[in-house]
């Protein structure tokens, strides 16, 4: 007969017995049989092959992926960090600060020549002056670049006001022995060129206005192109993204730069980006003035100060701009509309209009801006007056 053997527990140790096998596989076997108790086989538990490994693994790749992201965002962060930093120390090393009666005032001084003062728009400072300027110098003009109040290294409490700002540049001026000069300003910095010359009127031999404000932009919470652009930005982060943008793909960064304050079709800008990205210098001019409004920091009150005193622009009294004059201004230019233009040139006895034709904000821009360059350096050296002109884009 079979056997099998079996465990039977025992004054609780665990003894061996022989057992018929019937015992177990055939009913109705001997009752009086001692009562047995087969020990199931110990099984370890092993984690490798059971849920506890799955649930384990998906803990082991959280990790991984929060610790990868954590290293990435520590890269990044030190980069942008690496970039400001040597950004900041750029820009303070550039320029120069002189203390005149109204307060400090930061200016840049280059070249040699006729003397020309550039005054930047929004946002911006003297580095963006020295981008429109580079032209100039080219064409044998000594750059004087200032930083408006609340730009960079001149405090807003030199002038809040678009008449402060104009008597602190006349002191600026004053200072550095220039008795008169041309005057190139941009946007939201050519209502202190106007005060300037109203309020200082030997200061000023010729003045060139490009996509000026004409009249107050109205009490809405965005007024100004400067204070877009902070909006959009959103601060030192995204102008450092800009950066790595126009270096990996700097027609999509033109594009977006010709939509800017204004109308035109997205056709329109596309051509108008081709157009730069066919000449060195016009590449060259892009890029730097996409820099010179980074960083956005040491700029925030110049732009916060230009979008609230844009909102109610000094009235300006018939005839009392005596320089001659020439205005630049994008057909589809929406914060400087040919009709608030034409009003404005009303007002100034000796003036010229250029009204670039397929144009936006930014000026001078696409394959004849050469030639518009040479236009407006001629006019600063030798003012000519003419009825108001079309400059066309073909």
């Amino acid at each position: 007969m079979p056997f099998r053997h079996s465990l039977i527990l025992h004054g609780g140790i665990a003894q061996r017995l022989e057992q018929p096998a019937h015992n177990w596989l055939v009913p109705g076997s001997n009752p009086g049989a001692p009562t047995s108790c087969v020990v199931p086989s110990y099984q370890p538990f092993n984690p490798m092959s059971s849920h506890h490994h799955r649930r384990k693994g998906y803990g082991y790749w959280l990790l991984t992926m929060w610790a990868s992201l954590s290293l990435l965002l520590l890269a990044l962060a030190a980069l942008f960090l690496l970039w400001k930093s040597n950004r900041l120390k750029e820009l303070e090393a550039g320029s120069s600060l002189i203390l005149t009666p109204q307060g400090v005032m930061e200016f840049a001084d280059r070249g040699n020549g006729t003397v020309a003062l550039v005054i930047h728009g929004s946002p911006g400072g003297y580095d963006q002056g020295l981008v429109y300027g580079q032209e100039l110098a080219r064409r044998g003009f000594r750059i004087i670049s200032i930083s408006r109040p609340g730009y960079l290294r001149t405090p807003l409490l030199t002038g809040l006001t678009a008449q402060d700002q104009a008597d602190a540049i006349d002191s600026l001026l004053e200072s550095l022995h220039i008795n008169s000069c041309a005057v190139l300003a941009v946007s939201e910095g050519t209502p202190c060129a106007i005060q300037l010359s109203i309020r200082h009127p030997g200061r000023v031999g010729s003045l060139v206005l490009l996509s000026p404000v004409a009249e107050s932009l109205g009490y809405t919470p965005i007024a100004s192109v400067g204070y877009q652009i902070f909006h959009n930005l959103t601060g030192d982060w995204g102008c450092w993204l800009m950066m790595l943008r126009i270096k990996l793909d700097p027609y999509s960064v033109f594009t977006d730069m010709m939509r800017v304050g204004s109308s035109l079709k997205p056709s329109g800008c596309n051509a108008l980006a081709v157009e730069a990205m066919t000449s060195p210098n016009q590449r060259i001019f892009l890029t730097e003035l996409a820099k010179s409004i980074t960083p956005l920091s040491p700029r925030e009150a110049g732009i916060i100060n230009d979008n609230a005193q844009l909102k109610d622009i000094p009235i300006i009294p018939k005839d009392s701009v005596t320089a001659p004059t020439l205005i630049l201004v994008g057909e589809h230019d929406i914060h400087s509309p040919y009709e608030s233009v034409l009003r404005l040139t009303s007002l100034i006895p000796h003036v010229r209009l250029m009204m670039i034709e397929q144009a936006g904000y930014i000026l001078p821009i696409g394959t004849k801006s050469a030639q518009d360059w040479k236009t407006i350096a001629d006019f600063m050296k030798f003012p000519t007056l003419s009825s108001i002109t079309r400059s066309q884009r073909n």
